[in-house]
């Protein structure tokens, strides 16, 4: 019989399949965050949501909103070793159009990476 470990590794590991053939599907994204619980770190924020935020708007917010979920849990910042010029430029494109909250997640990612925003 499995163990608890076991049969969370292997819910994570059917989510990661499924979400590497649909990259950009937050529904799946989201199972895949959940189903890491206290496995999650900054690679894991990008490899749940790097796609979706590359794709749109609401996956720009669902990328902050994880990253702010995993500092307030954790106290892991984001960090520039995780975030390419795409994933940055993204950020930036995506942040004027996203409501409040959502975009001050943004504004902290990016000074916590150490990019200045771009002024409104």
């Amino acid at each position: 019989m499995p163990t608890e470990w076991e049969r969370s590794n292997e819910v994570i590991e059917s989510v990661c399949r499924a979400l590497n053939g649909d990259p950009t599907n937050l529904d799946l994204a989201s199972r895949y965050w959940m189903a890491l619980g206290d496995k999650r770190d900054g690679r894991s924020v990008i490899a749940a949501y790097r796609a979706a935020a590359l794709a749109s708007s609401v996956g720009v917010a669902a990328f902050a909103r994880a990253y702010r979920e995993l500092f307030d849990v954790s106290g892991e910042s984001p960090r520039l070793v995780y975030f390419d010029t795409a994933l940055i430029q993204a950020l930036q494109r995506n942040r004027s159009e996203l409501p409040r909250t959502d975009r001050e997640n943004v504004q902290w990612i990016l000074r916590s990476i150490g990019v200045a925003p771009p002024s409104p």
